[in-house]
């Protein structure tokens, strides 16, 4: 076996906030959710802190990950560490490239909504909330939207008065659709405005801070 060989394909990601093992900075080897949990915890392989040269199996969350993309596995000890068997056997491997890229993509967007807040996972969710309004899931979407302890304040789940405003200008279309009584969401006239208003502010709050 090669040094020029590719071995697999695999998601590469850095460390943007220290974590007991691995150094900001550092560049980690991820693996595929493993779980069934979306990966929110992933094993990573990368050089070790503690012991320089060493290449170590982790699992750490994937929120302190970010700079996602995807490379090829031409080094036989990077193989070998992604492929080490665990206390639940050998871990998943990528199925392909296209599979790394499109989860790369993803998570890569979900570090960027995470950003510039002291309530990264809440604003995930809101992030996720306003996706799905967007796409007309309605109901629960809508209940989630003007969910009423959602905390509008400068830093907490958004970062500027802008977000802000476009949040409160979503929420006042949705009660001006409630309070008409209509029967079925989809079907009010302004329905179309609520998804363009939803998408403008998805795209808002996607933004590189």
């Amino acid at each position: 076996m090669t040094v020029d060989e590719l071995l697999g394909w695999c998601v590469v990601a850095n460390v943007a906030t220290g974590l007991k093992h691995f150094s900001p900075g550092t560049k980690t080897w991820v693996l595929p959710p493993q779980w069934g949990d979306g990966g929110e915890q992933v094993v990573v392989v990368g050089r070790h802190r503690g012991t320089p040269g060493r290449l170590a199996q982790m699992v750490v969350p994937r929120a302190h990950l970010a700079d996602f993309r995807v490379r090829g596995v031409y080094q036989p000890a990077v193989h070998r560490a992604l492929t080490k068997q665990g206390e639940r056997g050998e871990p998943r491997q990528w199925k392909s490239r296209e599979e790394a890229e499109e989860a790369a993509g993803r998570w890569g967007l979900d570090a960027i909504v995470r950003a510039g807040v002291r309530r990264p996972q809440r604003r995930l969710e809101f992030f996720g909330d306003v996706t799905r309004l967007m796409a007309g899931e309605s109901a629960s979407a809508i209940r989630d939207v003007v969910d009423p302890d959602l905390p509008l304040g400068l830093g907490e789940v958004f970062r500027d008065r802008r977000e802000v405003e476009a949040v409160t200008g979503l929420r006042e279309l949705l009660d001006t659709i409630e309070t008409a009584g209509t029967a079925h969401w989809a079907r009010n006239p302004l329905w179309p405005v609520v998804r363009s208003s939803a998408a403008e502010l998805r795209a808002l709050l996607s933004r590189v801070p």
